[in-house]
């Protein structure tokens, strides 16, 4: 029997963004059971637009009680009542089968060992590490594989799959990404997103690495979706950003991973020396407050 599903969508001012978000969520050959948006914004759009969709989209529009993109989902959740719960980005747009591909892996899970379905997001992938790169995560990772896709290793580094690699629909994974994932709504609620502030950098990773625990990740390769990455208040402070991503990083690998200790200090320098390499080999907008924050 198809499962039904929830959708939770967390967002904090990109009214114009989500619109497209719910417009293809609209369109999906098997549509959600109910979309619920969980806004932070300090204006009115995203209400306003919520109100268009009454007619072409079950939804569900409620403030949020903490701007946190980690501490909106977890609150989106607990009004979710299908049997799967999906969680998306405010600035993505689905392929029309995106939905019916991420259910149907829980369709024919009859023994309930899939915990959790990721969508592949068009244009991004992990590529295959050579020479250099391959002998840091080599030494990161403690053991040897040819890509590393998928997989969440050393402090808390977590790759995205070589698609180009795989073969079949579903990649298995260590940990997934909520740009647009499923799981199962009561596996979910016994484990629910960090507490993260703001932001919430890897706060996908913590949930679905303690889900992956006790059970299987895929990433999807034939469910796909943009995304469009647009601007966010959050992102502005560069330098905040970069401080962000070093504590949570070094919060996965203590609370998830179990790792600490001289050798995990050890390994977190590295990882710092080599995103400082990365940063001014590239030199992008804010490069300077970006390096300070990795260090701070």
């Amino acid at each position: 029997m198809p499962l039904a599903y929830s959708v939770v969508i967390a967002t904090f001012e990109r009214a114009e963004e989500l619109r497209g978000t719910l417009l293809s969520l609209a369109r999906q050959t098997r549509p959600p059971e109910q979309t619920i948006v969980i806004d932070a914004s300090r204006d009115e759009k995203t209400r306003d637009l919520a109100g268009t969709f009454g007619q072409d989209l079950p939804l569900v529009y409620e403030r949020a009680t903490v701007a946190s993109a980690a501490q909106q989902r977890n609150q989106g959740a607990l009004l979710a009542t299908a049997p799967l719960i999906s969680f998306m980005d405010d600035d993505i747009v689905l392929a029309p089968g995106t939905c019916a591909a991420l259910c149907e892996v829980f369709d024919r899970d009859e023994k309930g060992e899939v915990g959790g379905v990721a969508a592949r997001i068009t244009g991004m992938r992990h590529t295959v590490p050579k020479g250099l790169l391959w002998w840091y995560y080599r030494l990161q990772a403690g053991y040897a594989d040819r890509t590393y896709g998928g997989q969440l290793f050393g402090p808390a580094i977590n790759c995205l799959p070589s698609y180009s690699e795989e073969s079949g629909d579903l990649i298995p994974a260590h940990w997934l990404n909520s740009t647009c994932v499923l799981y199962r709504r009561a596996l979910f609620l016994s484990e629910k997103f960090p507490e993260f502030a703001g932001y919430s950098f890897m706060e996908d990773v913590h949930l679905s690495a303690r889900i992956g625990k006790t059970h299987k990740l895929y990433f999807h390769a034939s469910a796909s979706c943009e995304h469009h990455d647009a601007p966010s208040t959050w992102k502005r402070d560069a330098k905040a950003m970069a401080r962000m991503r070093i504590q949570n990083q070094r919060l996965v690998a203590r609370e998830i991973l179990q790792f600490s200790g001289p050798l995990f200090e050890l390994k977190l320098l590295l990882h710092r020396l080599f995103a400082t390499v990365s940063i001014l080999r590239r030199r992008e907008k804010n490069w300077w407050p970006t390096l300070v924050g990795t260090w701070t």
